[in-house]
This record gives C-alpha cells, structure tokens and sequence, in this order.
C-alpha cells in the first residue's frame, strides 16, 4: 500500500510533525511504503481561481510550482493522510492551500452517484487517486467537540474525492504532550495509538475505533487541571525570548512545580487511597510561600499553594530535591537517611507515597 502523508505543520518540531512521523513509522513497519511530504519546505502556492484547468487547460494548473509534482504522487497513492495542526478550528493554511490546488483532479460536472445523495465533482481520473483518507489533527484545546468542525470538513472532503474515511486521529491538548514527567503512561499510550494506526491502515485497510479513542486519550483529569497547565505553559513561552522553541518548553515544564505537583494529585490510585483522608504538606523550603499540600478524600487527591495548618505528614526538601523525586531520580527513603528530606509527622503515611501515587 503507497500512502501519502501530507503535513500542514509550518514547524518541524511541532506536535502535528511528531504524531505524523508516528503514524509514517508505523506504516513502514507494516510492509507499506510511505512518502512524508512537508508543506512548510515546498512551494504551494493559493489557487487563483482561474479555472483555466477545467477551461483551457485540460487538468493541469496554470501554476508552475511544487503541485507539479504533488498531484501526481496524490494520483499514485492508494491512501493520502491529512496531518494538520487546529489553526482557528480548521486546517492550517498551508494545507487548505494543497488541497484547493487538487482541483485540476476534477472536471467542472456534477456527480450524482454518490450513495450518500450528496452530489459532488466528477473526477477526472476516476480509477486513479486514493480510495482511503485519514486526518491528523492537534489542537490545543481539551474540548474534542472544538474539533467537530474540521472533522465535518474532512468528511466532505473524503466524499469529494471518492475516497473512505479510514480515521480521524485526533489529538486534543497537544501541548501537554509535552508534561512526560507527569503523565509518562498517558504519553506512551498516545504515541503507540498514533504508530499503531499506520500499522493498522496498512494490514486492515482502516483505523480501529479502539485506536482512534487511545490517539484521543485526555491528558488531564479536569478542565482546572487543564486551564492551570495552559496558563503555566504559555508564561513560560512568554518569558522566552525568540522564536517558540518546544525543546526548550519540554525542560522548563519538566522542572517546574506548577506543573509537577498537581500532576502527582491528579495520579492519585483511589483504589491505594480506599478511604484514607490525609494532607501531605510538601514543605519547599525555598520557597517563600512554603511550597503545595495535598488534601486526599473520597479517593481523590487535590493541590494546593501554601502550608496547611494541621498536616498529617510533611515532607521537607528543597525545590530541586523535589523536582528530583517527582521524577523519580533519586530513592525517597535513601534521601530521608541523607538528611535530603526531612519527614514529619506520621511517617507511614510517607511510606505508602509511592503506592498512592503510582507514576508509571
């Protein structure tokens, strides 16, 4: 199976170039042979609208750049991936762009065949051109409904083409993608459903509905968790001077303790917790706001900024000790033995940490 992935990201560092290269491994391990083709290194101009394809020029654009070659690999291609970052609730311009310029692939008649009753364009190469589409799309928000209108369209778009919607792998929150230190499970099983849908298109001709929700699967446990990473997140690229740069976002999210601290709230094992009610006092100390406490009842676990008046245990470290043990680098209780980390209070309670706070 030839399989065309067409990415939309102006950026290769960018999450939409990551989930793409994915979803190209896992095609290439199936036995299929895939083409990457980034828009953002090709020259694709905006249709102009001129129609001379369909009046003048019998399927071929008035235009002389890179679609001279993408619409033929598009034409030999048994299934074309769309991969696009959510720019205002659509496709990236870039990508908009590839496929008004497809319409050389069309003739200026109406096609009324279609099962679905909707009419269309009648193709040019009707026994050419692929028979399965799939969509990739990462957008930041956490809403998957925010992703309703660019699924419609690609839906319409499949129905234009005559070609099967074979999935929509869509990626919501995109940016915490980023938070591995704090969600590593979550991370590897998004990942794995982006390479196991390449495999998949390849040996079942379609992405499994399984696969398709694992792509989808929520970073965050709660919209507050969700706002509060977002707020973090963009502070930091704000403080940042330059153009946006993920790597150097993916080390100053890893270390900071905003992000970190509700993070081993929010991976809290309510089976662990039964019915344990408990505040754990993370006493930072230099921090001038005492650090976080986490109250946990009813089997759940919430973070909070400051000291709390009557902790159960406190756990007394520095912010980097800290940052160190959330990302499991060093043994808490070798720590303890050093004078690291000061314990006090009901120790047990310190003991069981690792069990109620499972992080891989």
């Amino acid at each position: 199976m030839r399989i065309l992935v067409i990415s939309g990201a102006p950026r290769r560092d960018g999450y939409t170039e990551e989930l793409a290269r994915l979803f190209a491994e896992g095609v290439s391990g199936a036995g299929g042979e895939v083409e990457l083709v980034r828009l953002a290194e090709r020259d694709v101009r905006p249709c102009r609208g001129c129609f001379a394809c369909w009046t003048r020029l019998d399927g071929r654009c008035a235009q002389r750049d890179d679609m001279d070659e993408l619409i033929p690999r598009t034409l030999a291609s048994d299934a074309l991936v769309l991969a696009t970052p959510v720019y205002y609730y659509s496709f990236s311009a870039l990508l908009k762009a590839f496929l008004e310029r497809l319409l050389p692939t069309s003739l200026p008649f109406v096609d009324t065949s279609s099962p679905s009753g909707m009419e269309r364009n009648t193709r040019r190469f009707p026994d050419r051109g692929p028979k399965r589409a799939v969509l990739i799309a990462a957008g930041a928000h956490r809403d998957p409904r925010l992703m309703e209108g660019l699924v419609r369209t690609f839906e319409t778009i499949c129905h234009g083409i005559s070609a099967e919607r074979a999935g929509a792998l869509l990626r919501p929150e995109s940016f915490v993608m980023d938070f591995d230190a704090g969600k590593p499970v979550a991370g590897r099983k998004v990942r794995a459903a982006f390479t196991a849908a390449g495999r998949e298109l390849v040996t079942e001709g379609r992405v499994s509905a399984r696969t398709e929700e694992d792509a989808s699967t929520p970073f965050t446990r709660d919209l507050a968790l969700f706002e509060g990473h977002a707020r973090t997140y963009w502070e930091l690229a704000r403080g940042r001077e330059g153009a946006f740069d993920r790597a150097s976002l993916r080390d100053a999210t890893a270390a900071d303790l905003r992000i970190l601290v509700p993070e081993l709230a929010a991976s809290l094992d309510p089976s662990a917790a039964g019915d344990l009610e408990a505040v754990i006092q993370l006493d930072v100390t230099d921090d001038p706001d005492g650090g976080y406490h986490l109250l946990i009842a009813r089997g759940r676990c919430a973070a909070h900024k400051g000291r709390h008046e009557r902790p159960d245990t406190t756990l007394s470290l520095d912010a980097g000790e800290l940052v160190k043990l959330l990302h499991q680098k060093i043994d808490a209780r070798a720590a303890v033995a050093l004078g690291r980390i000061v314990v006090d209070g009901d120790r047990s309670l310190f003991v069981r940490m690792g069990r109620l706070f499972p992080r891989s």
